[in-house]
């Protein structure tokens, strides 16, 4: 009799420890998948925010350099980096900030979007380089760009020295099946960042 008690007994325990572990290991594996997916997201975000801090200083060195927007483009295709992927950024949009207004808004944007194609550009030193933008709005080419103290000789509407922005649109995409654990979908969450920063005068 005390035999079969005890192997019940076993019985019982290790069906309870099934039960039990069927019932944690889901929340483990959320939290699991939730840390690995924070830290490729967070690394993105690091990643798009070095690009577009890196680009608006070279933004700000070229002025209106012709052929600055090729450098600039090429700096940000080759500054995003594993785990962070080129290929996923949207868009790129140089734009020019009028700090003479009281929201600082945006007045022109140069706006490139990324299909993955081969386009002719021309760099500063006069080199061509192929790169995968496509220019879709052309409000503020490199010739417009102010880098001259009191807007002498530049475009009209810019009166002193341009303050120029760059902002990038990045599509992230989930990496582990912690959407799906949590009941989401979707392709994950866009990524922008911008930086703004004065051109360097040349007078």
């Amino acid at each position: 009799m005390r035999s079969r008690r005890n192997t019940t007994r076993r019985r019982r325990s290790r069906g309870q420890s099934l039960v039990e572990f069927a019932m944690v290991i889901p929340i483990f594996l959320t939290l699991f998948f939730a840390i690995v997916e924070f830290s490729f997201l967070f690394t993105s975000y690091l990643s798009v925010g070095y690009a577009s801090h890196d680009a608006a200083q070279l933004a700000a060195t070229y002025g209106n350099t012709v052929g600055a927007d090729a450098a600039i483009l090429q700096r940000i295709d080759n500054d995003i980096q594993a785990p962070a992927d080129a290929n996923r950024i949207k868009s790129v949009d140089i734009f020019w900030v009028n700090t003479a207004t009281s929201n600082a808004a945006s007045q022109a944007d140069e706006i490139y979007v990324y299909d993955g194609g081969h386009h002719q550009f021309t760099m500063p030193d006069g080199s061509t380089i192929y790169l995968p933008f496509v220019n879709t709005t052309n409000d503020y080419p490199a010739a417009n760009r102010c880098n001259v103290n009191g807007g002498v000789s530049c475009v009209a509407g810019h009166q002193t020295v341009d303050t120029i922005g760059v902002k990038i649109t990045y599509q992230y995409t989930w990496v582990t099946p912690f959407p799906q654990l949590i009941g989401g979908a979707g392709s994950g969450p866009l990524i922008t960042q911008i930086n703004i920063m004065r051109l360097e005068p040349v007078l």
